[in-house]
């Protein structure tokens, strides 16, 4: 039995169950690649706390962009667990900035003797966290580039400079500082800020107080700089420090701190030696680090550290959206996509992935879903739209396009739940290239086993599937969705899994992402 929802011109499948038996028998003679994929339940990794995105920058407004029906068809694609995507994380961004130009997110204290006044939108994401709270989502992590300028050396928020009051640059004996510390105001912006969401209904699992901090945006000529703070790994434990009183003393101790959205992976690598030196990795909840320079690779490996570890920040860079799953690797592409999801998993251990833009109103930050401004066709700008695109908000044609890394970031999403672990996995790769296939899997809080299998080769491969330990069930079945060139999350049944606990599913297309969810039941469904 096999169900679709149309959903903004986009046909999303879903599947109800059906027996279908694994044929038995002599095994047919293989006449190509051969993939043996076998779950492994005795190996465990780290948990998984979600996966996510985020509209800061004032990109939450690209919703404004579309009709009430389609606000609600990408809705649905981001956060539905049945037919989207299923995101369990939201990030958002704290405004330290004296305006709204651009990509500036505005002050709730622009000035140092104005009062926190909090407008209850905060540049449209408190709207955005209101309706993923009706989809279930519980985890809402908030994160500030910058102090607001008047705390930095520089007496602005973008362009770098230091929070007054840290070591080194930031020394309040300094001359940029005039012997004024704003670190704990800092901390208390911050504990104000989260409490502010809290006031609204929307619970902050957890704050930082740096992005990028290596980053330093001058301002030139046609740039739109945006909100920096630079900062070492000691200057950032005098943050940590200051933070953790703050949040205590506004009666939210338990509101995690993370640090240090460094640009990449080596560079969090050292960030975090710094931080673990000072002595406040032991206030710290997360590690957060972007993957824009340097990604979870070997031999590097995880993290120096047992807190959980989230790439928080990621997407194609100067690349416009596209929705071509694979044509040559570019970033831009899904299965580009879903061997990064692979190796942050399985080579940095991470607990958690959020791609940079969910929704957003220009091609050229290629989010994950674009909704652009239909009246803004000709005009330039951020808000512009002028890619030449067929475009329609009366409700009869989609307003918005699904970028190809949407369904790479649907694939572990929907199907790999917060609270899951990653568990063990071995392949029988003896007949294809080495590195032509990855493969993960996750044992979920409701007992679900998730594989996800990536035939990055260009042949299609034959495949058979197991699960070692399930003996002790009556019945297990598998189901399967699979994305391709010409598929987007197709499903398919694949095998009843008997008492070998072995199913021989379809082949596994190339250039493809493949989901394996093996449910089970005492007797039959």
């Amino acid at each position: 039995m096999r169900t679709s929802l149309l959903i903004g011109g986009l046909v999303v499948a879903a599947t109800a169950a059906l027996e279908i038996k694994a044929e038995h028998g002599a095994p047919k003679p293989r006449r190509g690649p051969y993939v043996g994929v076998a779950v492994d339940l005795n190996t465990t990794y780290q948990n998984i706390d979600g996966f996510g995105f985020s509209e800061a920058f004032q990109r939450a407004h690209a919703f404004t962009n579309l009709s009430p029906a389609q606000q609600s068809d990408v809705l649905d694609l981001l956060f539905d667990t049945s037919n989207g995507a299923g995101f369990s994380i939201l990030r958002l961004g704290l405004g330290s900035s004296p305006n709204s130009t651009i990509d500036h997110m505005n002050s709730p204290q622009p000035s140092e003797d104005g009062p926190f006044k909090w407008d209850r939108d905060d540049s449209g994401q408190v709207w955005i966290a209101k309706q993923a709270q009706k989809y279930g989502v519980e985890t809402f992590y908030a994160d500030a580039w910058s102090a607001p300028g008047y705390m930095k050396t520089n007496g602005r928020d973008d362009q770098g400079g230091w929070l007054c009051g840290v070591r080194g640059q930031g020394s309040a004996n300094s001359t940029a500082c005039q012997g004024q510390s704003f670190v704990q105001a800092y901390a208390q912006y911050l504990a104000q800020y989260v409490k502010a969401y809290v006031d609204e209904g929307i619970p902050i699992s957890s704050v930082g107080f740096l992005n990028e901090p290596n980053v330093i945006m001058k301002l030139k000529a046609n740039s739109k700089p945006y909100a920096t703070m630079q900062s070492n790994g000691y200057q950032a434990a005098d943050a940590i420090f200051a933070l953790s009183v703050a949040l205590g003393g506004i009666g939210l101790p338990k509101v995690g701190i993370s640090c240090c959205e460094a640009q990449g992976w080596s560079l969090a690598r050292e960030i975090l030696s710094e931080v673990q030196a000072a002595g406040a990795e032991t206030a710290l909840s997360l590690i957060t680090t972007h993957a824009y320079k340097g990604t979870p690779a070997a031999p590097d490996g995880a993290l120096n550290t047992t807190l959980p570890v989230w790439i928080t920040e990621n997407g194609p860079q100067r690349l416009d959206l596209s929705e071509t799953w694979y044509r040559n690797n570019s970033g831009n592409e899904g299965l580009v996509w879903a061997v990064n999801l692979h190796n942050a998993l399985t080579t940095g251990n991470v607990s958690a992935y959020m791609y940079w833009i969910g929704v957003g109103p220009s091609s050229r930050d290629a989010p994950l879903i674009w909704a652009p401004n239909p009246n803004a066709n000709g005009t330039s700008g951020i808000w512009a739209s002028n890619e030449n695109k067929t475009l329609s908000v009366s409700g009869t044609g989609p307003g918005f396009t699904v970028g190809a890394p949407y369904w790479a970031f649907a694939h572990y999403s929907r199907f790999i739940r917060p609270g899951a672990k990653r568990i063990g996995i071995n392949l029988d790769l003896s007949s294809v290239k080495p590195g032509t296939v990855l493969a993960s899997a996750f044992k979920n809080t409701d007992h679900t086993i998730v594989a996800q299998v990536i035939n990055n080769g260009d042949q299609d491969a034959e495949t058979t599937f197991s699960v070692p330990g399930l003996v002790g069930h009556q019945y297990c079945w598998v189901d399967a969705t699979v994305t391709t060139n010409d598929k987007k999350m197709s499903f398919y049944q694949t095998a009843e899994i008997l008492e070998e606990n072995k199913g021989n599913p379809k082949p596994l297309p190339a250039r493809s992402l493949t989901s394996y969810i093996v449910r089970c039941s005492p007797g039959k469904k």
